[in-house]
């Protein structure tokens, strides 16, 4: 949380911590300032000072009118001034940089995440600035969420389900062709189709993919990430992986959900992996709390799909079938946040948030994977993502 940053600063050994860019491009911005714009500006906070935010003219009122930020230093003559000289404002950030730090920073080293620019970072140096690199810092403090944050990531799973209720319905209604291709209004359904009807209904949320939605048919889910090409067709009988991760396009935080589906009836191999997957995410809820060291989470997943006879890279680092990536990640204002699962001897702490996604992948079937997002407490981990059933038999 952002409370976090003048005690992690004071572990950093720095006295200041300094960002730049816009909220669209780095969501550190976002994060630190609630400023939405596609302007950049500088965020400087000085070790137990309130942050501030540097900008000019039109930028600094929508600044002064829409930020959670109050201090701000005013550059705008600065700007004027390189203009009426017809030079680049780019090619003069020394001087936005001088006015700022002599005015306002007074300690002697300053911290910066690994999205500060480069250019950026040698005009620092060049001006005789002590520069820290702190990329693990901002991610720290990014990862415990506040109430208002698991607010809004709940207010994104809301939109994640609903339009993944409205793809499943499609499925649900959709008729069946000899070859097995289903059939939605007369033409073939297809995976460019449901990710339009995803995109569609998400919109009518006030959400949108972060990156391409996963919709993966048959074998083709074998690999976890395979996004699906438009033309893939859905078809009876075979798991049909649908992983959706949207972004508010006002609040910009994001939800990360996967369920997989199955028109009619699925094989008994595909029964045995949904049974794997449901219990390997029991077991892993069980064990996921404040205080729990990371593996043993990870353990209590890898070792309930063994008892399966399903492997895992965790247990068997040559795995090329059974659970073959890690349980989950941190979520937030990006898709992958932290704390991470690979991060095998840290703990787990109130506040994160954490999408966990047991799933099981098999050459001659593709996979089965089952993926909400929860909020970490000191009791069971609370559901952001309900609304929509675990198995889809449809």
């Amino acid at each position: 949380m952002l409370e976090d940053l003048d005690e992690l600063m004071d572990e950093s050994g720095i006295d200041g911590l300094l960002a730049s860019g816009n909220a669209f491009d780095d969501p550190n911005i976002f994060w630190f300032t609630g400023f939405r714009s596609s302007d950049s500006i500088i965020y400087l906070k000085s070790k137990n000072e309130e942050g501030l935010i540097a900008t000019s003219l039109n930028t600094l009122a929508r600044v002064e009118k829409e930020s959670f930020i109050k201090r701000t230093h005013d550059l705008s003559d600065i700007h004027l001034s390189i203009l009426s000289e017809g030079q680049r404002v780019d090619r003069n950030r020394d001087r936005f940089y001088k006015s700022l730090l002599k005015a306002e920073f007074s300690g002697k080293t300053l911290g910066v995440p690994d999205e500060f620019p480069a250019s950026h970072l040698m005009t620092l140096l060049d001006l005789g600035y002590d520069v820290k690199a702190v990329p693990e810092l901002v991610r720290k403090a990014r990862g415990t969420k506040s109430t208002r944050e698991v607010n809004i990531i709940r207010k994104a799973g809301k939109a994640t389900v609903a339009a993944m209720n409205r793809v499943v319905d499609v499925i649900q209604n959709a008729s069946v062709t000899e070859n097995r291709t289903l059939v939605h209004r007369g033409l073939p359904l297809t995976v460019g189709r449901v990710k339009l009807i995803l995109e569609q209904a998400l919109l009518e949320s006030d959400a949108e993919s972060a990156e391409d939605a996963i919709v993966a048919v048959g074998r083709r889910g074998y690999d976890w990430h395979y996004l699906g090409r438009p033309s893939d067709r859905l078809r009876s009988g075979l798991p049909i992986i649908m992983d959706v991760f949207p972004r508010l396009k006002r609040d910009r935080y994001v939800a990360d959900v996967t369920r997989t589906i199955v028109k009619g009836q699925p094989s008994q191999k595909v029964q045995r992996m949904f049974d794997a997957v449901l219990d390997a995410q029991n077991a892993s809820l069980d064990a996921l709390t404040s205080g729990a060291r990371i593996d043993d989470v990870n353990l209590a997943c890898f070792e309930t799909m063994k008892k399966h006879g399903f492997d895992s890279r965790r247990l068997n680092p040559d795995a090329r079938e059974g659970m073959t990536h890690g349980l989950g990640h941190g979520i937030g204002l990006e898709v992958h946040e932290e704390p991470s699962m690979y991060e095998i001897d840290g703990t787990f702490s109130e506040g994160h948030v954490m999408a966990i996604e047991p799933g099981v992948y098999l050459r001659s079937v593709g996979g089965v994977r089952v993926e909400n997002d929860y909020l970490v407490s000191n009791r069971k981990p609370r559901l952001l993502t309900p609304g929509i059933e675990q198995v889809l038999y449809v």
